[in-house]
């Protein structure tokens, strides 16, 4: 009986950023990683160097996504892949204000803000998942049509990678299931093109020291 092919999905937060220390909102930001981001990108990327031999690197085009994926290509000689769906929540006019700023401009309703609203200048969550659900599609219709594929790295942000958590599950849209990722954080997905999901870890940060 052939053995059925099993690919592992390594989706992976990137480092700290100049935002996260500066209190400031970030979504379409595009803040560089700080001192000790590029160390933490470092740091797992030697890690992944030792522990996957990756066919593949897909990483968002923001500037702390493609910091921490350039830090993982260098380290396992594999070539990334920009994709503008891996990017964070286009959160319009807040797009790097300080946080309490952003607060007393645009104040969140009460309940929150309805799926279909937006920020000014910004995207609706039902466009958010809409991208999440675009990337995992094409990723795994390549996976189902690439043998050679065992081994691929997601590089992206901590909402986005709670929303392809949901699309790569089949989580209804309404579900209010989050995903949380540290800084570098890591999560282990495995995908058979027979339709098999497995989750098999979630937010490693063995790697930091």
């Amino acid at each position: 009986m052939e053995k059925q092919r099993i690919v592992e999905i390594i989706v992976v937060r990137h480092g700290i950023s100049e935002a996260d220390i500066w209190n400031r909102c970030e979504g379409r930001a595009d803040f560089s990683l700080t001192a000790l981001g590029l160390e933490q990108a470092q740091q797992l990327a030697d890690w992944m160097k030792h522990a996957y031999k990756l066919d593949a690197i897909f990483s968002s085009p923001l500037e702390r996504a493609k910091q921490t994926a350039t830090a993982i290509s260098l380290a396992t000689q594999t070539t990334i892949v920009y994709d503008e769906d891996l990017m964070e929540l286009n959160n319009g006019v807040i797009a790097g204000m300080l946080r309490e700023e952003a607060l007393r401009k645009y104040p969140i309703p009460v309940g929150g803000r309805k799926r279909y609203d937006a920020i000014e200048a910004g995207e609706t969550d039902i466009h958010f998942r809409a991208r999440a659900e675009t990337f995992i599609a094409k990723l795994l219709d390549q996976l189902d049509h690439e043998s050679a594929i065992n081994s691929v790295c997601i590089v992206s942000h901590g909402g986005m990678i709670s929303m392809l958590f949901r699309s790569f599950m089949n989580l209804p849209y309404h579900t209010e299931v989050y995903v949380p990722t540290g800084d570098t954080g890591v999560h282990i997905w495995r995908y058979s093109p027979s339709g098999k999901k497995i989750i098999a870890a979630t937010n490693l940060q063995d790697h930091l020291r």
